[in-house]
């Protein structure tokens, strides 16, 4: 099979190393600030440690579409042994395209909005993806352009029914898996507003549980928080919780990480900026890989590898097509500004669709190995594992309702903690060895709670052959 050439490999390779290097010198001398000493309350789990990272703009089949066989398909002892998810629906014609096979790590980006998005869902058929985001929504990626995202699928746990916050952009997701609850109306002049002391990191600091939000581009001392806490008044009260990405990697060495890690890459400065460090297209997917890994090996060359737990997932799906709708939740009239207007304006007040379907992978010592985590979850999920971890109150009702049980069955907290694999390019190459056997060889089949697109069915918003396709996948118990 055709391998990515060795030469532009090492040139990226040393790019973004010298970029690192450059980057812990500086904050080495300019780090003044040092995190507040806090009291670690005991956790309900093994787990100590929670590293979140968000990457931009993929829908779950555009990256695992084609997972675990992909193209050319491997069929072997370890692919065949691997639980699969819903595979991508290849037969499907939209608008006149196809799915078709990326065979390139630089993607077109598709059309990104609020409408476009709304377009492309088509109130849960997922059938205008070309019509709202364009006929480059419809590419998807193999084992060649995203070899290390599909081997931490292999040897941990990868989730194929998680769903973004918000129908919307960049903007609403990012600050809705801090609020815990949807905001897709933010920014539009609706008037809707969060502020600082509904974030999770307000709870963390109420109850003494230490944090840090960790961003590449951010200048300690710079006036702006990083994006998106530079939208939320209230956030630049606790600039001294903001780093450069640069000193995750020094607290790793040092012995002095905090309780929750927010890691990112994207807007470092305050701005909604990217790179190829976020993997939002049109970047090179190589040159993000290699950087993400540098972090994920570091995590796991730590003293901190056997009580930490890293989810990797992505803002929202950019664009790209997804069969799987999005479910339909009930908001409990938090903060009504920020609600979805487009469900209010058919009628139905209080309440939000989710964002697309896109991947999350689950990577801890104490993940199962090779397994397909099939609940229904969402961002949201992820601050109910926090909250659950550190006993601490759910931060709103959806929290509270996120399935967290769902996400809790991708671990074995019973088990010795596995050691770490360290992936580089010279080793990623899709499949590795298992680190121990695994015969799943079945697919985990997406299930969730569809009740909420009977109510569009009700006020004949949507016909049966909607509702039909809609509900192939739920399974509210």
């Amino acid at each position: 099979m055709r391998r990515f050439p060795w030469l532009v490999i090492i040139i990226l390779m040393t790019i973004i190393t010298i970029s690192i290097f450059l980057t812990l010198i500086r904050t080495k001398h300019t780090v003044t600030i040092t995190k507040v000493a806090t009291q670690q309350y005991s956790t309900a789990t093994p787990i100590r440690h929670v590293v979140i990272i968000i990457l931009e703009n993929h829908s779950f089949d555009n990256i695992y579409g084609a997972y675990p066989f992909g193209v050319p398909p491997i069929i072997n002892n370890i692919t065949l042994s691997l639980a699969r998810p819903l595979g991508l629906n290849l037969s499907i014609t939209i608008s006149g395209v196809k799915p078709y096979y990326a065979n390139s790590v630089i993607l077109i980006d598709p059309w990104e909005g609020y409408m476009n998005y709304h377009i492309d869902w088509d109130r849960g058929a997922m059938d205008d993806f070309v019509k709202g985001s364009g006929r480059q929504s419809m590419v998807y990626l193999s084992y060649e352009q995203v070899p290390l995202l599909w081997d931490y699928a292999e040897e941990y746990v990868l989730a194929e029914n998680f769903f973004s916050p918000d129908l919307a952009t960049t903007t609403p997701n990012r600050i809705s898996y801090l609020v815990g609850y949807p905001v897709p109306a933010f920014g539009s002049g609706s008037g809707c507003i969060v502020t600082f002391n509904e974030t999770i990191l307000y709870q963390l600091t109420r109850y003494n549980v230490s944090w840090a939000y960790f961003d590449y581009g951010y200048v300690q001392g710079q006036p702006r928080p990083p994006y998106p806490l530079s939208l939320i008044p209230g956030s630049e009260e606790y600039s001294g919780h903001y780093f450069n990405t640069s000193v995750f990697l020094e607290d790793l060495e040092d012995g002095n990480l905090p309780a929750v890690s927010f890691l990112m890459f994207t807007g470092g400065n305050g701005y909604d900026e990217h790179s190829a460090l976020d993997l939002h297209p049109p970047y090179n997917l190589t040159q993000g890989q290699i950087n993400l890994a540098y972090f994920i090996d570091a995590i796991m060359n730590s003293p901190y590898w056997n009580s930490t737990v890293i989810f990797i997932t992505f803002d929202e799906g950019g664009g790209f097509y997804d069969q799987v709708p999005p479910p339909i939740i009930y908001n409990y009239g938090i903060n009504p500004k920020c609600e979805d207007g487009y469900l209010s304006k058919l009628g139905l007040p209080n309440y939000n669709v989710l964002g697309e379907r896109v991947p999350l992978l689950i990577i801890s010592p104490y993940t199962k190995e090779g397994w397909i985590d099939n609940y229904s979850m969402s961002g949201y999920t992820l601050l109910a594992f926090i909250d659950y971890n550190w006993h601490l109150p759910y931060l709103t009702p959806i929290v509270a309702n996120s399935d967290l049980e769902g996400l809790l069955t991708a671990f074995n907290f019973s088990q010795t903690p596995r050691p770490p694999i360290i992936l580089t390019p010279s080793n990623w190459t899709y499949p590795i060895p298992l680190q121990y056997p695994v015969h799943y060889g079945y697919m985990a089949m997406v299930s969730g709670n569809y009740s909420g697109y009977i109510l569009l069915y009700e006020k004949g918003l949507i016909g049966n052959d909607v509702l039909n396709y809609v509900m192939q996948y739920n399974n509210p118990g």
